[in-house]
């Protein structure tokens, strides 16, 4: 077999595993899904509205500086990063307005800390590599962690209230 061949091989028995990874996750995912009460449902979907609407102005300002030298350099980084911030306006509304996690979800306090810890690691690990989408992912999971963890001490406030 020549070189071809076997890389050709590889992509399309890469192909065959993400795509059974993906129907294993659709299907067996399934059994044990998120609990959204109605107004949870309502929160989440307007999240998704401020999170689509970030992404689209996003968008439209990274178009009209497509041009310059810094957006040929980095521009993957640029676009991900408006993508990964959407995804933040998102989730931070989310958690804000109590409908990040579902009301059957356990060990909210524990992966709080684990996005905390992730995000650190991934910045500290990429921190002199301005293209690294890890980085940007660093920043999005610190960021989460950091705003589920107080929303979680404000509601414990509250409830001593």
């Amino acid at each position: 077999m020549s070189k071809f061949e076997i890389l050709k091989l590889m992509a399309f028995a890469s192909l065959f595993a993400v795509m059974t990874f993906i129907l294993v996750v659709v299907f067996v995912g399934n059994r044990r899904a998120a609990k959204y009460d109605e107004r949870q449902e309502l929160i989440r979907g307007r999240g998704d509205r401020y999170g689509f609407l970030v992404l689209i102005v996003g968008e439209v300002i990274s178009a009209l500086f497509m041009q310059t030298d810094f957006y040929t350099k980095h521009g993957i980084a640029v676009n991900f990063a408006i993508i990964m911030l959407s995804l933040t306006v998102m989730s931070v509304y989310d958690i804000v307005h109590g409908a990040y996690f579902a009301f059957n979800e356990e060990h909210v306090k524990a992966n709080s800390w684990l996005y905390v810890v992730l995000g650190i690691c991934l910045i500290l690990g990429y921190i002199d590599d301005f293209n690294s989408a890890l980085n940007i992912m660093g920043i999005y999971w610190l960021i989460i962690g950091v705003v589920s963890l107080f929303q979680l001490h404000r509601d414990k406030e509250s409830d001593k209230d």
